[in-house]
């Protein structure tokens, strides 16, 4: 878009999407953009519902815990609290009023929970985050037989539905390693279980946590439509809410 034609669709939306992910391994089956090729998808379908416009994708996050693996790129939480807030800043100025972050990454929960906060009280703007897999809680599991983790069976199914073409699922694997590690940790409680910081190839010995082999199209194309369903749905009781 040009800077008028911005100017001109911020008379009817105040709403900004901002697709947000990293660049780390997703296993031997999926590509190391997975995390923000899915929140781009995402983003798009929704603003052919909403009243928004899709920012251009912030492709780095936090993926500290894989530093030690191949395909990881990442910067430090410091970095992205530094540069989401700068970008917060930026599409206040510019008149946007509310700030949509689609998550695709868990490493990046924390610092936009930091950030939200904190761009607020800076912008005033009301700064939300989305996390893709969290959005649909309640449908997923209806879907797929286990939650979203990585590069499983759900995140596997998105990106089938999403990018196809990325997809080799003549490499994709399961790998039960976390699982036994939480259950012994656990004693079998795994919902019990504290936040220890140990790099990820402790949790995994293929690169991902889960069975990817269960993946589908169908099953992507049906989270991707009630992921995309309820966040309009949420945007839209967020309006008359206001």
């Amino acid at each position: 878009m040009t800077p008028q034609e911005i100017t001109d669709a911020l008379k009817e939306a105040d709403t900004v999407v901002v697709p947000l992910g990293s660049v780390e391994q997703h296993g031997p089956h999926l590509p190391v953009g997975t995390d923000t090729l899915i929140p781009i998808t995402v983003a798009k379908r929704v603003a052919e519902r909403a009243k928004v416009l899709v920012a251009p994708p912030v492709y780095y996050g936090n993926s500290l815990s894989m530093v030690d693996m191949k395909g990881v790129f990442t910067v430090t939480p410091d970095t992205l609290a530094s540069l989401l807030l700068d970008l917060c800043k930026s599409f206040s100025k510019q008149g946007f009023k509310k700030i949509v972050f689609i998550n695709g990454h868990g490493g990046n929960k924390q610092v936009l929970s930091f950030i939200g906060q904190k761009g607020r009280m800076e912008t005033g703007a009301l700064i939300v985050r989305i996390d893709w897999w969290d959005i649909a809680a309640e449908e997923i599991p209806k879907i797929c037989e286990k939650e979203v983790v990585h590069a499983d069976e759900g995140e596997t199914s998105m990106m089938l539905a999403c990018r196809p073409e990325l997809v080799d699922m003549t490499k994709a694997v399961k790998d039960e390693t976390s699982d036994k590690l939480v259950k012994a940790l656990t004693g079998g409680k795994p919902k019990n279980m504290p936040q220890v910081y140990v790099p990820f190839s402790k949790w995994s010995k293929t690169g991902l946590i889960g069975d990817a082999t269960k993946a589908s199209k169908i099953k992507g194309e049906k989270i991707l439509n009630v992921v995309v369903g309820n966040i309009v749905n949420f945007l839209q009781k967020l309006d008359k809410l206001e």
